[in-house]
């Protein structure tokens, strides 16, 4: 249980770190000098957009997966998808970062310069979050997990609110970020659907902020910090509503951001098409069907269980002594 605990911690740092790359991202169409970049600089802005949504699809998708698929109970597996969702997030993650150092290195020295910035900072990244763990890893025989018995409340309630802190810094960039470009010159230019589309996602992400910081405040103020099986569940639904409507305010705004990138209503719809998918996909349609799997397994275990039973009856073997 301590382990799903470390494990949720470590998610809720990467997601700390991408929140500053995405609200970059989110930003940066509405400085003034973003008209000077190259197109080949605002295509690379598109992909690196892309790419931190895809990161932050991964890392919220073990806590998801932990809520919907495990109803917060400590399982073994928990461990397992945490690990999983890290181990894919890295990559991309590393392969941002060197493209945002290459725009910064050939704004400030040239070409040269943001290359081997793009090359340096990608290196190190993967160098130290996959090279090295790999190079001190030591090859053990994999032993049977424990069957996990069941996680105490205190321990249940401790992980939904690490969750909830996990998508908290999410949302935090993304709310920053709408806020912030109200007052920039590049909102004034866009066009009125663009200001409505970027009202409601302001509206959703500002509400999903409201409900992932709902579950501290009840527990403190309602529960008197008391962990109860009531206030679990009900942090479990504000955090899962809360995902939800994060979802739809980030593409929303991806919609807005693209189109005032490109000026290309038909790609920005695309893309947030594609995103909306992505993140409904790895936090919802994902563990439901996962969950779904495992009460189709657990079902025909149990039917197998009860017709192994002892039988009585004419003919049987199994007659009680």
């Amino acid at each position: 249980m301590g382990k799903v605990k470390a494990a949720l911690d470590e998610s809720r740092t990467l997601m700390l770190g991408a929140q500053i790359l995405l609200g970059f991202q989110l930003q940066a169409p509405f400085q003034n000098a973003f008209e000077h970049l190259t197109p080949g600089e605002k295509t690379i802005e598109i992909v690196v957009l892309c790419i931190m949504v895809l990161v932050l699809g991964l890392l919220v998708c073990p806590s998801a997966h932990h809520r919907i698929v495990h109803r917060g109970h400590a399982a073994p597996s928990v461990e397992g998808t945490v690990k999983w969702a890290m181990a894919a997030t890295l990559l991309p993650f590393a392969v941002a970062l060197g493209l945002d150092l290459y725009i910064a290195g050939n704004r400030v020295a040239g070409f040269t310069a943001a290359v081997m910035a793009a090359a340096a900072g990608t290196t190190l990244a993967l160098g130290f979050w996959y090279g090295l763990p790999l190079l001190h890893h030591r090859q053990q025989r994999e032993q049977a997990m424990p069957i996990a018995k069941e996680t105490p409340i205190g321990t249940k309630v401790e992980h939904v609110l690490t969750e909830a802190r996990v998508v908290l810094p999410g949302a935090q960039a993304l709310l920053g970020f709408q806020l912030a470009i109200i007052l920039t010159d590049g909102f004034e230019h866009l066009p009125p659907s663009a200001k409505l589309v970027h009202g409601l996602a302001l509206g959703l992400v500002a509400l999903s902020t409201v409900l992932l910081i709902a579950p501290a405040a009840y527990h403190r103020l309602g529960y008197q910090g008391q962990d109860t099986e009531g206030f679990h569940a009900m942090a479990s639904r504000l955090v899962l509503a809360a995902t939800v409507l994060l979802a739809l305010g980030l593409c929303a705004d991806i919609h807005v951001v693209v189109q005032k990138i490109t000026l290309s209503g038909g790609l920005a719809n695309l893309l947030a098409g594609l995103s909306a998918m992505l993140l409904l996909g790895l936090w919802y349609v994902l563990p439901l069907w996962h969950r779904h799997r495992q009460l189709d397994k657990a079902q025909p275990e149990g039917i197998q269980a009860r017709d192994q039973g002892p039988r009585v009856g004419p003919g049987s073997h199994n007659l009680p002594m």
